[in-house]
């Protein structure tokens, strides 16, 4: 399967992971971590199908992600993070203060 492009081959030590997220079709399956690799800031864990293919989901959505002290205390009862919903309301109050002037003008 090697040097098909768009094909990969596992190597290394294996290292596997359970899809989490409840609205993944594969949710529930367990799969073996090719890579874990960030882009854009977001972490991803890479697996190949059983098509030999590369195929990469953000880890938030797996197993592997790590649980953060909000999480443990909120008990998932809270999507919303205090510092996530004050930087909202700092990009509306920007966007409304931008609409005024614009209006004014």
């Amino acid at each position: 399967m090697s040097g098909n492009a768009g094909r990969y081959e596992s190597s290394g030590d294996v290292r596997r992971f359970r899809i989490t997220h409840p609205f993944h079709p594969l949710r529930g399956h367990e799969l073996e971590i090719h890579n874990l690799v960030t882009v854009g800031g977001v972490p991803l864990v890479c697996y190949i199908t059983d098509a030999s293919t590369l195929v990469s989901i953000p880890v938030s959505w797996t197993s592997p992600r790590s649980v953060d002290d909000f999480e443990r205390v909120s008990g998932g009862r809270s999507p919303w993070r205090i510092d996530d919903l004050v930087a909202l309301r700092g990009i509306i109050d920007a966007h409304l203060e931008s609409s005024a002037t614009h209006d004014r003008e």
